[in-house]
């Protein structure tokens, strides 16, 4: 693993939650074809299947049917209990550490006709219902605890999954058991146990591979090239909704005076060369983005505005907005210096390599950037604090593509202080229907709007090269926010 998880509740971490998915489960899941898949549910309600009815008061009843003979790993039955609990604490005001709780508050009632029924009442239409209720919390063991401190749960979690928690050595790894009474049956899960090692620097991770100390890992990119012939082991590339961004700040002063004219944005981002990111740093591993939804997905929009590489029209853009290049060669304005802070985060080398690159660019116009580098835990705080000017920083979503949680004025994941009411009524209209022809236009408008305000400048589309062994079977790889563990149960190391 790239980093040590911070809580294996998969609810309220700040991380990608690989290790928890082993271990609990939710009313779906989405695989490796960018779709989402009934778990703990029976089938996902549609308008077709009669799950969703529109009532005449433009409320809808939503009705998902749970499977039968699902036990939590101390022999507890699950049940709609556990569901309504679940959605009790993500609209509670604790709730707000769930990275999307903004999807979730249109549900005005959760009803339990029985043990394995769920009914939720919704005050309007969401597109994005299909991408909620990952994960579901065991009403038995934390009704009554703060669930955010409770660390009998945090730290050893109870699920339904085919694996239960065994241990957790800090700093060093987690490790998951077979589930032996495993609701799928019993030739799931096919492996004994899974141990997930923290291995942060990822040259360590790259020579533990070629040493052959693990099964599977994670590398970087531009690392392709010296594993593609490592004896004992195949790499396979996963496309991912992942996209690299450079992203500034207008939540605190200094970074407002410099940022909150949307022209002096774009004149940076047209001193960036960012085919040259892409076909350097990473190796052409990446493809280059102008939006923050990836070509696989069908709500992408190829024709959004792109910030080509014009270092001229940047020089340009900011002579025009008052920076003038002062005698050490930085823009002055109002006897403000144009110059600003990156923040970097060390286990993110990558990034920091596109920091730098940025920072020579930019450089060349007259635009001085510095460096503030940052252990994750000290990053993360001050990411969340949103004092910061600017961040080589990413986002990866769900295969239903909702921007709202990310780019509302009142999102759960806006840390940037960004608010436009125009792309708010989009992303609300987008969310508030079912029908893909209908939301697709509204989705490509919502990607326009980002790129013409110059919000933020999108670099590339991630990809996540996998490297395993010959004989790892049943992989597949899934390159959503929640991962490519959601099958650990069929992995299989054969023969």
């Amino acid at each position: 693993m790239t980093l040590e998880i911070d809580t294996l509740n998969a609810l309220t971490s700040q991380t990608l939650t690989d290790i928890e998915i082993t271990m609990v489960e939710g009313l779906i899941m989405s695989n490796d074809q960018n779709t989402y898949i009934p778990v703990l549910a029976k089938e996902v309600p549609t308008l077709e299947n009669g799950g969703i009815v529109q009532k005449d008061d433009g409320t809808i009843e939503m009705t998902w049917n749970l499977q039968e003979g699902v036990k939590w790993h101390d022999g507890e039955p699950f049940t709609s209990a556990d569901v309504c609990f679940t959605l009790d604490f993500i609209q509670s005001e604790a709730g707000q550490a769930v990275y999307n709780q903004t999807d979730y508050l249109g549900i005005t009632e959760c009803q339990m006709p029985d043990d394995k029924t769920v009914v939720f009442v919704w005050d309007k239409p969401a597109g994005n219902y299909a991408t909620l209720f990952d994960t579901i919390l065991p009403k038995h063991m934390l009704e009554g605890q703060d669930i955010l401190t409770y660390d009998a749960y945090n730290r050893s979690p109870l699920g339904t999954g085919p694996f239960k928690f065994a241990e957790w050595k800090p700093g060093e790894y987690v490790r998951v058991v077979k589930n032996p009474d495993y609701w799928r049956g019993a030739d799931f899960p096919k492996l004994d146990e899974i141990v997930f090692s923290f291995i942060p620097d990822p040259n360590t991770r790259l020579n533990g591979l070629k040493a052959g100390e693990f099964d599977i890992g994670q590398i970087l990119p531009n690392q392709v090239k010296e594993v593609q012939d490592l004896a004992g082991y195949k790499v396979v590339s996963v496309p991912s909704n992942r996209w690299v961004i450079f992203e500034t700040n207008l939540f605190n002063e200094r970074a407002k005076t410099l940022f909150s004219d949307p022209n002096v944005r774009k004149a940076l981002f047209h001193a960036i060369d960012r085919q040259a990111i892409v076909d350097g740093l990473m190796e052409g591993t990446v493809q280059l983005a102008n939006s923050g939804i990836s070509p696989t997905s069908p709500y992408h929009n190829p024709d959004v505005p792109a910030y080509e590489y014009d270092p001229a029209k940047a020089a340009q853009m900011l002579d025009e907005a008052g920076w003038a290049v002062g005698a050490d060669g930085i823009r002055e304005k109002d006897g403000e210096k144009l110059s600003f802070t990156i923040m970097n985060r060390s286990s993110r080398p990558e990034r920091t390599a596109v920091a730098q690159a940025i920072q020579a660019m930019l450089k060349e116009v007259g635009v001085e950037v510095t460096f503030e580098d940052l252990e994750s835990a000290a990053w993360l705080e001050k990411w969340l604090s949103k004092e910061w000017e600017a961040i080589i920083g990413g986002w990866i979503i769900p295969a239903d593509p909702s921007l709202t949680g990310l780019y509302a004025c009142e999102g759960s994941n806006n840390f940037t202080g960004f608010c436009n009411p125009e792309l708010d009524a989009a992303m609300e209209a987008s969310d508030a229907t079912f029908d893909f022809k209908d939301r697709k236009p509204l989705m490509d408008k919502v990607q326009t709007i980002l790129a013409e305000e110059g919000r933020e400048l999108p670099i590339y589309y991630n990809s996540l090269p996998y490297v395993m062994r010959e004989n790892f079977q049943g992989f597949k790889g899934s390159g959503t926010n929640l991962g490519s563990f959601w099958n650990s149960y069929e992995w299989d190391l054969g023969n």
